[in-house]
């Protein structure tokens, strides 16, 4: 279904996907959102919208050098197609061959540890003709990508392109092969280099566990000799010794390597590699370490073999040290430059090059400068399932795309019998409504934007230990954890949940301030909870600053939750063992971008409202009893790229309570593992519109990609 431009006199447009005239009340709402001056072009109005504070919920506003944070809420990139990513092979490719591909492919992650691993991803086309910034860094390389996509911090947070500092460190990438052809990687954790195959190893990549053999070392065959290609497939455990005899076996097997015309050929080329500045570089390190090996295994013929070097030799040392050939070899050798393999960076004497590292290089990157960059291209993406990062060959990881219902390889009829179980289980991990969870994991603990905690709206620093023990947890009304099943039979993970207490104490903090300026101002609003932030001034920044945190713990809650939640499933379902997602959706609504629509720059809003660029991926769930949806994106630019964010209220709580009784809760989640009680009366399915006619209404907004049906829900 089209818009439809509402008859209102306003100062802005109101587009609707609506199916059915506005109440009055609501109609007030969108007249007053779109009278503010710096409203952009017009207000969208998603299927779903019903009242909200300040502005309506399903409704997205674009506006320029201002935002309103009451219409903001609190919940919560791309690259260029010439962006090179490392694989597995030992090469690297662009982000858009990547995306061409129907198949996965292995990437480098990093834990929230700092601990570099390899792990599977799919690309996509995310945008078209998407603005761009330029971001430098201080190895010489430049990224090109939107301004809203995240960079890794060394710390392991992240951060806009946009909103990078010079000299803000980076979680590195370094990469090299060594002598053997061998692929090494700098582990940020450590500093140490590690060999890519090993990592592939201990990523669990090479069927689970590393190999044991009696008596002998583990070691890991490359199939088709080419050390740098460390795909899976190419890779094989032995036993050191086993290796050495297959080794041994195929030099026996092929005459023609013990032939007099090879070895002639052999010697010749060794001789070749010896007169070039890395060969020479080659066989003086391996004499080094037979001599050294020598002098440990036979200590007393070596010392007969140099009992008078000494003396023989300190005669011409210092004629030769004395002569104007011997001071011109000291002088070049105390002049000579030496390359970081890390940066590449020239540095005097050996020294010199280790003092470098050790003050360049604890393992870092630093930004140079962020340019804005005057045109636009089509952008890419990967996804990266667990992770959620990969390595760029520039030498940084960055975030990817949003991704939160996962699709397991598990089909329905493994759930049987196990429902109530598996509720039982979620209920027993997940702390709901205003519950909070009795101890801190360990990853919660590790969150690294903790420590910018002190830089939060001064009204909620007494709560940072309650914003600990509350993320992994649901929260109630609306928040949902689902198990559902698709038209394929195969079973999904979904949850939705926000930023939790902490989240909505920062977002009335700020609101309050919005409000006392407007009132100082004396500003004549329609509505006080229309009261802005105009950009470029503290209040801008402070509020900009506290939703970026709310948006990134409300990420990491959802993080935490479908991470018990997937370990519940496997439990019933797998034995516990560990299942890799067949595809991961994670979409955030109540939030703030900045975006460029229709050739301006712009902060879009969406209250209740999903991002659904060209080829995003969402998802808009239906009620307790009702279909859900998996989506992609259109772009359609009314809507400034926006979508519904599920059904949308059709009944206040308050009135679904005194229209609906408990048998008519039974009636509606029929089929349904969840709870059946006058607590979650106001969820009922028949207090929400009709899921199947809000998706009908945005068909010029997204493409169906998967339907889902829940079997299993829990409410707060």
């Amino acid at each position: 279904m089209p818009y439809e431009n509402l008859e209102i006199s306003t100062r802005s447009p109101v587009l609707s996907w609506a199916n059915h005239p506005l109440k009055s009340d609501e109609i007030k709402m969108a007249k007053n959102v779109a009278s503010l001056p710096f409203v952009f072009k017009h207000v969208a109005l998603m299927p779903d919208v019903h009242l909200g504070k300040g502005a309506l919920v399903g409704s997205v506003i674009a506006t320029k050098e201002a935002i309103i944070p009451a219409a903001v809420g609190v919940d919560i990139g791309c690259f260029v197609g010439d962006t090179l990513i490392p694989l597995m092979d030992g090469k690297s490719y662009p982000i858009k061959e990547l995306a061409d591909r129907s198949e996965k492919f292995i990437v480098y992650a990093c834990s929230s540890s700092g601990r570099i691993v390899a792990t599977y991803a799919t690309a996509k086309l995310t945008r078209k003709n998407a603005a761009l910034v330029k971001v430098i860094l201080d190895n010489g390389e430049e990224i090109i990508c939107t301004p809203d996509h995240q960079f890794m911090l060394r710390d392991g947070s992240y951060e806009e392109a946009q909103n990078l500092q010079a000299e803000t460190s980076l979680m590195p990438f370094y990469s090299k092969v060594d002598k053997d052809g061998y692929t090494l990687i700098a582990q940020p954790y450590s500093g140490r280099w590690q060999k890519a195959h090993w990592i592939i190893a201990r990523s669990g990549l090479l069927g689970g566990k590393v190999e044991k053999f009696e008596g002998q070392k583990t070691v890991i065959h490359h199939r088709n000799f080419n050390e740098s290609d460390n795909r899976p497939e190419n890779l094989e455990f032995m036993g050191n010794c086993d290796h050495s005899a297959y080794h041994r076996n195929l030099v026996e097997r092929n005459q023609h390597w013990q032939s007099p015309e090879f070895e002639e050929k052999r010697v010749a080329a060794l001789a070749k590699k010896a007169q070039r500045t890395e060969g020479y570089q080659y066989y003086a390190e391996r004499g080094t370490k037979n001599i050294l090996q020598y002098m440990q295994q036979q200590p007393e013929h070596f010392k007969q073999a140099v009992a008078d070097n000494g003396i023989r030799g300190k005669q011409y040392l210092l004629a030769y040290n004395q002569s104007e050939k011997g001071k011109a070899k000291s002088k070049e050798i105390a002049n000579r430059y030496y390359t970081c393999e890390i940066c590449g960076v020239e540095v005097k004497t050996p020294i010199g090059l280790h003092n470098h590292r050790r003050k360049e290089h604890q393992c870092n990157h630093k930004i140079v400068a962020v340019l804005t960059l005057n045109y636009t291209e089509d952008v890419y993406c990967l996804t990266v399932p667990e992770y959620h990062n990969f390595a760029l060959k520039a030498g940084v990881f960055v975030h990817n795309c949003g991704m939160m219902a996962i699709k397991t390889p598990f089909k329905g009829e493994q759930l049987e019998g196990k429902l109530k179980k598996i509720r039982l289980d979620i209920e027993a991990a997940i702390p709901t409504g205003f519950n909070e969870n009795k101890e801190v994991e360990k990853t919660v603990t590790n969150w690294q934007r903790w420590s910018d905690f002190k830089d939060l709206h001064r009204g909620v620093q007494d709560l940072q230990n309650k914003a600990m023990r509350q993320m992994g947890s649901l929260g109630g009304g609306n928040h949902f954890i689902e198990v559902c099943l698709d038209t394929e039979n195969s079973v999904w993970l979904m949850l939705h949940s926000g930023s939790r207490n902490i989240g909505n104490q920062l977002a009335q903090c700020h609101i309050s301030t919005a409000k006392e300026l407007a009132k100082m101002a004396g500003n004549s609003l329609p509505d006080p909870d229309l009261a802005y932030f105009i950009a470029g001034t503290p209040e801008f920044q402070a509020y900009w600053h506290d939703l970026q945190w709310s948006q990134d713990y409300a990420r990491v809650n959802r993080d935490v939750m479908m991470a018990r939640f997937k370990r519940i499933v496997e439990k019933h379902l797998a034995g516990g063992k560990a299942i890799k997602p067949l595809l991961e959706v994670n979409c955030h609504h109540n939030y703030a971008e900045k975006e460029v629509h229709f050739g301006e720059n712009v902060y879009v809003t969406r209250k209740g409202a999903v991002r659904a660029q060209e080829e995003d991926y969402g998802i808009i769930p239906g009620s307790m009893g009702a279909k859900s949806y998996i989506v992609k994106g259109k772009g359609n630019a009314h809507s400034f790229c926006s979508c519904s964010h599920g059904a949308g209220r059709l009944l206040s709580r308050k009135k679904a309570k005194n229209t609906y009784t408990l048998d008519d809760l039974i009636e509606q989640t029929m089929g349904v593992e969840c709870r059946k009680d006058t607590g979650v009366l106001d969820e009922i399915p028949g207090a929400y519109k009709s899921i199947e006619q809000v998706m009908e209404n945005q068909s010029d907004l997204v493409e169906v990609e998967a339907t889902l049906k829940q079997v299993l829900c829990v409410k707060g």
